[in-house]
């Protein structure tokens, strides 16, 4: 029980220290207001951190695992052969557009907060840049193993131009809070699966 409590601290500690610094900023944010904020002791926190730079850095790193799970995940009753390929895509879009709408808070610290800062912040923006870009790269590259992706598409380019244009929609859509009413995210996921289906996808036989 002692375990679970301290596990459920450390996520009330983050949460907490997340809204604070896609509110106020990453400088403008101090210990002391997180701590505040999280209704704990300032000893509290340095049991689970070593300082603030740890604290906003595990919340890069957070983010950055749940960008590359909903990157790599599947719909249920996938098909490995890929006959659904224009779905897997819909369907990861749609899950990582719904993180952002859902949490605009990691919205504005990927997109805004975390640029400018230090070197050990960019190399995990870029590493999680990197990565989606990566993973996208992969998916593109199996459906054209498969028959189910043009085959003479530039992989590397196709790949940057998807993670590009969702890192701007997810930026514009997360901050202005449009998209987050059922009918607008539905129309968001659809409308921009279509504008890179025609270029991506062969028809399916």
């Amino acid at each position: 029980m002692g375990r679970m409590d301290a596990d459920q601290r450390k996520r009330q500690i983050l949460e907490c220290a997340k809204k604070l610094f896609a509110q106020k900023g990453y400088y403008q944010t101090q210990i002391s207001d997180i701590q505040q904020a999280a209704g704990v002791a300032r000893g509290t926190i340095y049991q689970y951190f070593k300082n603030k730079d740890d604290i906003f850095m595990t919340i890069l790193e957070n983010l950055h695992l749940e960008m590359r799970d909903i990157i790599s995940s599947k719909p249920e009753n996938y098909e490995e052969d890929f006959s659904n390929a224009k779905k897997v895509f819909k369907y990861r879009i749609r899950k990582a557009f719904a993180l952002f709408t859902n949490d605009p808070d990691y919205c504005n610290i990927l997109l805004r907060v975390g640029l400018g800062l230090g070197d050990n912040f960019e190399c995990i923006l870029r590493r999680f840049d990197n990565q989606m870009v990566e993973l996208i790269k992969a998916y593109l590259i199996s459906g054209i193993k498969l028959g189910r992706i043009k085959p003479d598409i530039d992989t590397e380019l196709m790949s940057n131009l998807i993670g590009g244009a969702f890192m701007r929609m997810a930026y514009y859509y997360g901050v202005t809070g449009k998209g987050r009413k059922k009918e607008e995210f539905e129309k968001l996921t659809e409308e921009f699966v279509e504008t890179f289906a025609y270029g991506i996808f062969l028809e399916k036989p």
